[in-house]
């Protein structure tokens, strides 16, 4: 008896998914001032400096950190809520 050698070829599709990304508050959950949705990361923190600057809120007290969606739709977060630095107006 002898074993027959079997060949099986995989093809591997790799789709491009988008990222999103997405604002959380202090407690993990969704920013409820910032409730958009962003295409990177730096334009979700972006958006956020300008927010904390406009408000008047002080940005040490202010904690914000970053979601990103997953393929499968789940939401992960990649930056932990804390203080933003932003820039000192003069």
């Amino acid at each position: 008896m002898t074993a027959a050698a079997t060949t099986v070829q995989v093809q591997r599709h790799h789709v491009r998914v988008e990222r999103r990304y997405r604002l959380i508050d202090g407690c993990c959950e969704p920013h409820a001032q910032l409730d958009g949705e962003y295409q990177s990361m730096d334009e979700a923190i972006a958006d956020a400096i300008d927010w904390v600057l406009a408000s008047g809120v002080s940005d040490t007290n202010t904690l914000i950190g970053v979601e990103v969606c997953t393929g499968n739709g789940d939401w992960r977060t990649c930056r932990l809520p804390s203080a933003l630095l932003c820039a000192l107006q003069t």
